[in-house]
């Protein structure tokens, strides 16, 4: 996982982190044993009679229209089976931990009320496209995004940005969580879940669901069970007021593309939706508007109708070429990297925010030693050859959240997000060892490269320019190259 450490910090400094009680600790439990005793869940849940009570409501809805009406949780057990049961037991005392009486800059009715829909969703394409998981499905769905109500709970102040950046619908992208903080909910549920003991057709759809195509090597069961979660996703997606049409299309765009379209009526689906969480939300003391859930697929549907699949496939091309002309933009054409404009710009926006939350920022700057020599030794080529390689090694070795830029010729400049200068010392010397040890061919030439390094971080000072912070930075670099250059020092 690319940002444990990080994910680890987070969780660990988190204030008023909520504990899960006693009951769904020995629930979690019961997921590591390949053959659970059945009446010993049965008189766990006994022990608790209000969770017995909204347990037996779910049941005896049309959450699973069984034709007789069940009256104690060992009759539910024998005839659902145990996982359905513990599954439904685990959700609520998820919400009800989860879930604290004063709502301030998180919202956290709206995060359940599209959780438990996203769960419905999950359990009812898991009936049709793999059954064999169905009874897990629901507290798959509900957990999927659960790296967001830790961040939304560990962090508000920073992840209001976030939620302010794409909407209050909380069907948030992993980038605009990365950008601001740091980190995305996909890592932080894939990281809870795994360790919470919970087998890999848990975490790795939590950790994947958002870019099901990337998760590759995993067995059939898991990457379907991904795709289904992203599916879901989609439909969180359908309460978006600004987005419903496009969702819409979405959604019947993914079937096809994962080959389910045969299987599943969206329609059928949302109503099926809309059905459950009817008497659901209910017994998780959330309300509903289920002429507005109602609504929501024939307004999507409506919208969609003026406009023509030509009209969508253009959309998206050109928010596509869009993009790709604004990474034009922003990136030197040799090596992809950041270019000097857009790395000001970072440095900018990144500084403000380390300042602002009192979070430590560090910058590299890195010189190629003796370049002039490699250009007038083997040529311009070669030396194209070289700043394109260690442009590739620079972009491998820092984290998503850092930003690697090409300052200028034979310069790069690395920005360092949650960094202390300590902490950026240990990474530049690791990079200047690899450099050192590299080996750039062009054509039947091994060329030697070595990299000097300058590393400066932010003060104690209430307020730090960008010129200042790169001036540190190269004054450092300088004296580094004076010394004979394959070395990294710090200016403080």
């Amino acid at each position: 996982m690319q940002n444990l450490e990080k994910i680890e910090n987070l969780i660990r400094e988190c204030e008023n982190l909520p504990t899960l009680p006693g009951i769904a600790l020995k629930l979690i439990e019961a997921y590591q044993k390949p053959d659970p005793d059945i009446q010993e869940i049965g008189d766990l849940l006994t022990t608790d009679p209000p969770l017995t009570v909204k347990v037996l409501k779910i049941v005896n809805s049309c959450f699973y229209s069984l034709p007789t009406k069940i009256t104690s949780v060992h009759h539910a057990i024998k005839l659902l089976g145990s996982k359905a049961i513990k599954n439904l037991a685990l959700s609520f005392n998820l919400i009800k931990t989860f879930q604290p009486d004063q709502y301030e800059l998180f919202d956290y009715k709206r995060f359940w009320k599209n959780s438990l829909v996203g769960a419905t969703a999950t359990r009812l394409l898991s009936e049709k496209l793999e059954p064999g998981h169905a009874d897990d499905a629901f507290i798959l769905g509900l957990l999927q995004d659960i790296g967001i109500l830790m961040l939304g709970h560990c962090m508000p102040r920073q992840y209001v940005l976030v939620v302010n950046e794409v909407g209050k619908n909380l069907n948030i992208h992993p980038r605009a969580e990365t950008r601001v903080v740091g980190v995305n909910h996909q890592e932080i549920g894939e990281y809870l879940t795994k360790s919470w003991g919970l087998p890999n057709t848990f975490y790795l759809p939590i950790g994947y669901h958002h870019i099901p195509d990337q998760l590759t090597s995993a067995q059939s069961s898991v990457v379907n069970l991904t795709r289904i979660l992203h599916l879901s996703s989609l439909f969180i997606d359908l309460l978006s007021d600004h987005k419903r049409a496009l969702s819409l299309w979405k959604i019947k765009e993914t079937l096809d593309d994962f080959g389910f379209a045969a299987q599943i009526d969206v329609n059928e689906i949302w109503g099926k939706i809309c059905e459950q969480i009817e008497q659901i939300f209910p017994v998780f003391d959330l309300e509903v508007d289920q002429d507005e859930y109602f609504q929501i697929i024939e307004k999507a549907r409506a919208e969609l109708s003026k406009l023509s699949v030509e009209m969508i496939h253009n959309s998206v091309q050109q928010s596509k070429e869009l993009e790709t002309l604004k990474q034009q933009v922003n990136r030197d054409s040799m090596t992809q990297l950041f270019n000097h404009q857009h790395f000001r710009q970072l440095l900018q926006t990144e500084l403000a925010r380390a300042e602002r939350y009192k979070r430590p920022l560090s910058l590299i700057f890195g010189d190629i030693d003796r370049f002039k020599a490699v250009n007038d030794t083997y040529g311009h080529l070669a030396g194209d050859r070289v700043i394109k390689a260690l442009a590739t090694k620079l972009r491998r070795e820092t984290r998503e959240s850092d930003h690697a830029a090409r300052y200028g010729g034979e310069e790069f400049a690395v920005i360092l997000t949650e960094t202390t200068i300590e902490g950026a010392k240990v990474i530049a010397e690791r990079l200047r060892s690899e450099i050192e040890s590299m080996e750039i061919v062009y054509g039947e030439q091994s060329i030697a490269t070595t990299l000097s390094f300058g590393i400066a971080g932010m003060t104690d000072l209430k307020s730090t320019s960008i010129d200042e912070l790169i001036g540190r930075a190269d004054k450092a670099l300088y004296q580094a190259k004076k010394q004979g250059g394959n070395r990294c020092i710090i200016v403080d």
